[in-house]
């Protein structure tokens, strides 16, 4: 872009103020425009690439706002935001002209249905000449469901088959659903705290055995058929199970998308969307020059509609969805579902009145080497996957980590996350181990005054070795956050999940209530310290309505709990002990109560959750 045309772009802003430019983004732009109020461009690349062009001819230190206007911004790739764009110490804010009218999407819009007999068809598209298998769509905003048997609740198996990893026989009654093509059926069975997902290879009505053309489960021994008897699943995608309004499924043999529509939709006013990217937002630094990208401002923006991919393996999850890619058939090695938006080797980077939503992996991820990022006032909803991820699952040293790297942890991993204010709900629609907030190998974050519920499984995790040997996991301080509907189908987990030795973590004044009880296998708590759980203080918890105790020990250590009200189901033990020796925790003033049905104080339900008003920078409190 030639000076001419930059100095054009920032008319009008120098003489507001010599550091900032702005440059206008609408869905009505066009790219050849100049980027004012007045010439906005249409594409968020464009933006991008008019700020390499005003950091090479202004430096580093100016600010530069992108301000979005009204509409949907469909992606046609990721959207990458580097350290050449943003070095430091300028900012770069992308702010929403009006906060929740600005979508970033990186779905499809289908077009072209028909109506055939009962329900409607449209064509699979196709991404990069092969048809997409898309595993979700979106109907008029809302998410459709992807056609299943039954309809609700699971079936249960009778016992596994001879090598527990490849077939299993069904109950009598439950043969029926088996009737019918069954290709491009796909088997979803609960393990006690995952899932896998596996195609069925075929059925024989004779002996009620169902083959599958994949493994089912982590390699470990506790995920195969059968650990657990009778385990519970349930099927997807087959061509009997369109059966209910608002359900579809993907018929690869007809090419078609099949959708049955709900009262009221019709084919001139319906707007249905698949995802196509798997990645909306890429924010990353120079791993071999170690620069960070720094303050980078998301402000007023929703994220919606990435896609993930099960394995040509087939999909075994582990816990929180890290699960076996299985590339090599012979590794056992796990990785993490990918996020919408993923920040790598990031200072300060903020994240404002956005929503994450409609998304097929999970939702924003720190992983590698962040640092002081903020999540405040964000809604992270209707989430196949986890709501927000902070750290990874090593200790990175810090003689791996990127060359200007430093830490007050004196390693590589990320820390000085804060989250805040924020709404995190509907996590694991597909992917039922999904977890509301999950926390890794990092240090030094805060979860404070957030709402998290309805999950089908944990609803914060945090820790990520299942010992008491030191890790890169300390420091954290989860307060008074909301947490209630969790566990609402899988086990094994809590409102507050936690692993490892974590030195100085506080879980301080949550507010946890409405854990149901589990209906076989492990039990579900209020709070879950598992395997090596150590060094961690539990203050003032507040804890009712769990249909098993309130917090549960597994191979814990040295934990102190301190003015907790712990509140009981008659004849329900407030703790519960799975090989931990009493002796090694601390108990100071705990308060219990047996009730069947208990309300906490006001001032106990105001003071937990999202606040109406905060102060402007949670670092400064």
């Amino acid at each position: 872009m030639s000076l001419a045309i930059l100095q054009a772009l920032v008319v009008g802003i120098v003489q507001a103020s010599n550091s900032v430019v702005e440059i206008h983004v609408s869905p009505r732009g066009r790219d050849s425009s100049l980027g004012t109020v007045e010439q906005p461009i249409a594409s968020l690349q464009r933006a991008i690439e008019l700020v390499q062009t005003i950091r090479r001819e202004r430096g580093p230190n100016i600010d530069i706002q992108i301000v979005l206007h009204d509409g949907v911004y469909r992606l046609d790739r990721p959207l990458f935001i580097t350290s050449a764009e943003n070095p430091g110490p300028g900012h770069l804010r992308f702010i929403a002209a009006n906060p929740g009218k600005v979508i970033l999407s990186g779905g499809r819009l289908l077009t072209g249905w028909k109506q055939v007999a009962q329900h409607w068809e449209v064509a699979i598209p196709s991404v990069n000449n092969q048809p997409l298998l898309a595993r979700e769509l979106f109907v008029n905003g809302r998410r459709a469901v992807r056609a299943r048997t039954p309809n609700r609740g699971f079936f249960r198996i009778d016992r596994p088959g001879p090598d527990k990893r490849t077939s299993l026989f069904i109950r009598p009654e439950d043969a029926w659903a088996f009737d019918g093509n069954i290709a491009g059926s796909e088997f979803v069975y609960l393990h006690d705290w995952s899932t896998s997902r596996v195609r069925i290879l075929s059925f024989d009505p004779q002996t009620l055995q169902v083959v599958f053309a994949q493994r089912v489960g982590c390699s470990a021994p506790h995920y195969e058929i059968g650990h657990w008897p009778h385990a519970r699943y349930f099927l997807e995608n087959g061509e009997r199970m369109l059966d209910q309004a608002g359900e579809w499924r993907l018929d690869t043999e007809k090419g078609v998308i099949m959708y049955l529509p709900r009262p009221g939709e019709t084919l001139e006013t319906i707007e249905t969307v698949v995802p196509v990217l798997e990645t909306l937002v890429h924010i990353t630094g120079d791993v071999s020059s170690g620069t960070l990208v720094q303050n980078v401002h998301w402000e007023g923006i929703a994220f919606e509609h990435c896609r993930f991919d099960l394995p040509d393996a087939g999909y075994a999850a582990g816990q929180a969805t890290i699960y076996e890619p299985r590339r090599d058939p012979q590794s056992a090695a796990r990785e993490m579902m990918p996020a919408a938006v993923t920040l790598d080797l990031a200072d300060s980077c903020e994240f404002a009145d956005c929503s994450f939503r409609h998304l097929g992996g999970s939702g924003l991820w720190f992983r590698r080497e962040c640092c002081h990022g903020i999540v405040r006032r964000c809604v992270f909803q209707d989430i196949s996957g986890n709501g927000l991820n902070i750290g990874e699952t090593i200790t990175r040293p810090l003689k791996d980590a990127s060359p200007k790297w430093t830490s007050p942890f004196n390693t590589g991993c990320t820390y000085g996350i804060h989250v805040e204010d924020s709404v995190v709900r509907e996590c694991g629609v597909q992917f039922l181990e999904a977890v509301g907030i999950w926390i890794g190998i990092s240090a030094g974050n805060v979860i404070e005054h957030n709402e998290v519920a309805e999950l089908p499984y944990t609803g914060i995790s945090v820790g990520w070795s299942w010992n008491d040997q030191p890790t890169g996991c300390r420091d954290h301080i989860i307060r008074a956050n909301h947490i209630h509907h969790c566990m609402l189908i899988l086990h094994d987990g809590g409102g507050i999940y936690t692993l490892g030795r974590q030195p100085g973590t506080r879980l301080v004044s949550n507010l946890i209530h409405d854990i149901p009880p589990n209906e076989d296998g492990a039990e579900s708590n209020g709070i879950f310290m598992d395997e090596g759980s150590s060094d961690i203080l539990v203050e003032g918890q507040t804890i009712y309505n769990v249909g098993r105790s309130p917090i549960r020990f597994h191979k814990a250590l040295e934990v102190t709990l301190r003015r907790n009200t712990l509140v009981c189901q008659p004849g329900v033990p407030p703790y519960r002990y799975n090989r931990t020796d009493p002796k090694t925790l601390r108990f100071e003033d705990e308060h219990v109560i047996e009730a069947q049905h208990w309300e906490p104080p006001d001032e106990v339900k105001s003071s937990a959750g999202p606040r109406k008003t905060v102060a402007t920078d949670p670092r400064s409190q």
